[in-house]
């Protein structure tokens, strides 16, 4: 049972590593190649894990092959455009002036049905709002609207709005991010400072607060029992 444990923690160490080191994209994100390599590393983690019999080394020696030739293959991408065409496909337009293209998507085997879940999803109604729809690599489908259905925007209605920037957690369940602080160039005395000033009694009494490099913050109390 101690071995099993001992080979299966082994094995998991083993394969976060591989996909920290082959990068850091979603599922969802992945390029086929990278699709193929991690359901690989994750069959060949299964065996050893599985199986006693078989030793440890089978398991890791491919994975470290398979993690090698991701990286080689990544970075030949990034010098060889020719290269990364073949290993990743290319984007096809899709949807071109509100009007869906019928002979590509009988090429790429992709229903209309699909077509209009991806546009549902983006919360696109109709077809005909679209200027151009681009099928990535990916698998996913990015679109650029036509000016009269895009959102309305400050700009475009002369507003300035008020500067934001990317929210950092600075207080979690009562307890000071001492990392993020680092990052906004404050110390626990400007924190104590800022809560005072939100008329919060203490820093305890966070659940949770947020502060960007534009000093906008966001404080949620905790709950009394």
């Amino acid at each position: 049972m101690s071995v099993s444990l001992v080979r299966t923690l082994i094995l998991y160490v083993a394969v976060i590593c591989s996909m920290r080191l082959m990068g850091k994209r979603q599922i969802g994100e992945l390029e086929p190649s990278e699709l193929v390599i991690t359901i690989l590393i994750s069959e060949l983690a299964a065996i050893p894990m599985q199986d006693l019999g078989v030793p440890l080394t089978a398991g890791l020696i491919p994975i470290g092959v398979l993690v090698s030739i991701e990286i080689i293959i990544s970075f030949l991408c990034l010098k060889s455009r020719r290269l990364r065409r073949v290993v990743n496909g290319r984007a096809a337009v899709l949807i071109y002036n509100g009007k869906v293209d019928e002979g590509k998507l009988h090429d790429l085997r992709i229903t209309t049905d699909e077509i209009i879940e991806a546009l549902r999803q983006n919360n696109i109604q109709s077809v005909a709002d679209v200027k151009y729809g681009v099928l990535e690599p990916n698998g996913q489908l990015s679109y650029v609207l036509k000016p009269d259905a895009q959102p309305v925007t400050a700009g475009l209605m002369g507003l300035q709005p008020p500067e934001t920037g990317v929210p950092f957690l600075v207080v979690t369940d009562g307890k000071p991010v001492l990392g993020n602080l680092r990052r906004l160039n404050l110390t626990l005395d400007d924190l104590e400072k800022r809560i005072k000033k939100a008329h919060v009694s203490s820093m305890k009494d966070i659940f949770l607060m947020t502060l960007d490099d534009c000093g906008n913050q966001f404080i949620q109390r905790k709950e009394k029992p």
